[in-house]
């Protein structure tokens, strides 16, 4: 009885110096956790800024688009819908 509460207890303090040791791992990797998050997100903020402009690119080009059509009458080149 006594050699299995000894073989219980020896496996806890096998547990609880693995956490320990995970424990101080984790806590030695956060301020480089920190950093790596801190430049995505930098790329997030600049990648968003690029689809914006991207996304004006596109729709000013669509409105050319439609204002040079006006101008060369294109809209009464369009024959009529019966």
């Amino acid at each position: 009885m006594e050699s299995d509460v000894r073989a219980e207890l020896d496996k806890l303090h096998e547990r609880i110096t693995r956490l320990r040791e995970r424990v101080t791992r984790l806590e030695a990797e956060g301020p480089y956790m920190t950093d790596a998050l801190l430049r995505i997100e930098k790329s997030v903020e600049r990648l968003n800024g690029h689809i914006s402009k991207g996304i004006w690119a596109v729709i000013l080009l669509f409105i050319g688009v439609v204002v040079k059509f006006t101008v060369d009458g294109g809209w009464t080149k369009i024959p009529p819908i019966n």
